[in-house]
């Protein structure tokens, strides 16, 4: 049953020392735990929400279930003779979040075709911060643990509690004077709007800053990968990047970046989402051949893009996090197989979940942040990550590497650059390796392959 091999899959990537551990699932199996099968019609009539949602407590936090019928069974029994019985179809809801059903059947859709955080579970239910599945994980490993003896902890990251991904999006170089200047002219600061414009003038853009990004990376210890925009052309009205990648100062710079030991990856274009041809176009202009990619803007589109990323030889994307807000769009704080809808298994191309976006906090579309109000929302996610050993993937925009933003920070608060490495020494106080994204997915796909053979 794919619901079922989807689900272990990524259970064993996370615990594969749980290979050799027999549970059942449903009725019908000796194995000494047995987790509760759903035996509804949900999946197979393709609906993108489930109907209702229970909420059960456990080790302190209270988590959703879905596809229940009952919510009076405690959540866990242990049985007198050794055996045990998980009460809730953790595996279906697993990968009702995990493979990111919802967004395929859903019809909700934005004006570039994404799917709509409000239509999201995660925010009707408001758990988007919390990453539900590893607690669903977390709950089985701990049975299985105590059931049978055995100590199923894995080190993912050599011996860290964490790892990051410290990410930015090159889209502009050579704007500060166009979009910050705006800002500076609308309140009035004539001084800095005089320095953007000399910067401009003497051919030195205030965001054309990569060798300040990777300055602020190395000082903490981390490696960026910087996902590059090749396409410098509008696309039904949109703006793509605002230089031409395929000029030798820029191919240099990619080449500078690399050989400082920081990742060249792909940023696809509009279009590119849904255009395998323009996406290995798209990649054909980078200085070097890309290991994975970002789409410009997120877009995302669940019936085609991962078709066309499994078709592009990458070997990660890191485009699934929500714009509108931080959090865990597919309810995971670790790499994964994204679900091929069409063949019913996973891709075998690995996605690195993006959580946070500095546009996301401020931008007045989205969650309209001042700084310190991110700080306070940031944190409390970087804690589930480090709680689950997962992988925080974030993208700060070069633009915020500088001073000049592209929306004015108000008075008295720390400026977008200042927040970032706030959240660089949180990180690195907890424990966190940096890598790559790269690097961080070759660790993941190197994690022992397989699915538990089981009852079914």
């Amino acid at each position: 049953m794919y619901i079922y091999d989807y689900t272990l899959q990524h259970f064993l990537l996370l615990y594969p020392k749980a290979k050799n551990l027999r549970f059942n699932y449903g009725t019908g199996g000796d194995a000494k735990v047995t987790v509760k099968k759903y035996s509804g019609s949900f999946f197979e009539k393709k609906r993108p929400r489930p109907q209702q949602v229970f909420w059960k407590e456990w080790r302190g936090e209270k988590l959703p279930f879905f596809f229940e019928e009952d919510d009076q069974q405690e959540l866990i029994t242990y049985h007198p003779d050794g055996t045990a019985s998980i009460n809730y179809d953790i595996i279906a809801s697993a990968f009702y979040l995990l493979s990111g059903w919802q967004e395929y059947y859903g019809p909700e859709r934005d004006r570039f075709h994404r799917y709509t955080y409000k239509a999201s579970v995660q925010a009707r239910y408001s758990f988007v911060t919390k990453p539900v599945v590893n607690y669903y994980f977390e709950m089985l490993r701990e049975v299985v643990e105590r059931v049978y003896g055995e100590n199923l902890q894995h080190d993912h990251w050599g011996n860290n509690s964490m790892a990051t991904c410290l990410t930015c999006d090159v889209d502009r170089l050579h704007s500060a004077w166009r979009v910050a200047g705006k800002q500076l002219l609308f309140h009035a600061k004539a001084w800095d709007l005089t320095k953007v414009l000399l910067q401009k003038a003497v051919g030195n853009d205030a965001w054309n800053n990569l060798p300040e990004v990777m300055a602020t990376a190395e000082k903490y210890g981390a490696k960026a990968t910087f996902f590059f925009l090749p396409s410098n052309q509008r696309y039904n009205g949109h703006l793509n990047a605002d230089h031409d990648l395929t000029k030798l100062k820029y191919q240099n710079l990619m080449q500078k970046i690399s050989e400082r030991g920081h990742e060249v990856a792909l940023h696809g274009s509009f279009g590119t989402a849904n255009d395998l041809v323009q996406l290995k176009s798209d990649r054909g202009k980078l200085a070097q051949q890309a290991q994975g990619n970002r789409f410009h803007y997120l877009c995302y589109q669940p019936e085609t893009t991962p078709q066309v990323l499994q078709q592009s030889n990458l070997s990660y994307d890191s485009t699934l996090g929500f714009s509108e807000h931080i959090g865990f769009r597919n309810s995971y704080c670790h790499p994964f197989f994204p679900f091929d809808f069409q063949n019913r298994r996973a891709h075998s191309y690995i996605e690195l979940p993006l959580m946070l976006m500095d546009a996301s906090l401020y931008d007045v579309n989205f969650m309209h942040l001042k700084p310190q109000e991110a700080l306070e929302k940031v944190l409390p996610m970087l804690q589930e990550v480090q709680k689950f050993n997962g992988l925080f993937t974030l993208l700060w925009h070069n633009e915020n590497y500088s001073k000049y933003n592209e929306y004015p920070v108000p008075k008295g608060e720390p400026g977008w650059r200042e927040v970032l490495e706030k959240i660089l020494q949180q990180l690195k106080s907890a424990g966190s390796v940096f890598h790559t994204c790269a690097e961080a997915a070759a660790i993941a796909k190197g994690a022992p392959p397989g699915i538990i053979t089981n009852d079914k």
